[in-house]
């Protein structure tokens, strides 16, 4: 749905700019995407989805969007956060976002050059997560 309406915005503004539609849908096909948006890697028996998703709407639409692609499988999502002081503003709404998969893993909050550490730890979000976001040491995560 989400790449959907981005390509239906894309239509609209080769079709105002009087653009030739036919080679704007051929330039579409040929897209790769953007990096860490919704990057598919196999891994095993699984599909690891990497995307930078850093905001709950986003976390949204990579979430729904792996239920729309992948109906019948697992949805796992791993989050770190990035930012105490969005991690705090944004606390419920991340908890609400992630209650979208079937499983959620939580890394240690990534800070910021200007805020290395801050009043919220990564329990805390997981603690809202209705099915339990369960923490994971960066040590445990393969590069």
């Amino acid at each position: 749905k989400h790449n959907i309406l981005n390509a239906l915005g894309v239509i609209a503004v080769a079709y105002f700019e009087k653009l030739d539609l036919k080679e704007v849908a051929e330039e579409m096909l040929t897209f790769p995407g953007v990096k860490r948006r919704f990057s598919e890697k196999i891994v095993a028996d699984m599909t690891v989805v990497d995307d930078y998703a850093h905001h709950p709407a986003e976390i949204k639409a990579t979430i729904d969007g792996a239920r729309q692609k992948y109906p019948d499988k697992e949805i796992i999502a791993v989050f770190q956060p990035h930012t105490f002081t969005r991690t705090i503003a944004l606390m419920d709404e991340f908890a609400e976002a992630l209650d979208l998969a079937d499983k959620v893993y939580l890394c240690d909050i990534f800070g910021s050059a200007r805020e290395e550490q801050g009043n919220v730890k990564i329990e805390d979000l997981g603690a809202k997560i209705k099915k339990g976001g369960e923490v994971i040491k960066e040590n445990n995560v393969s590069p």
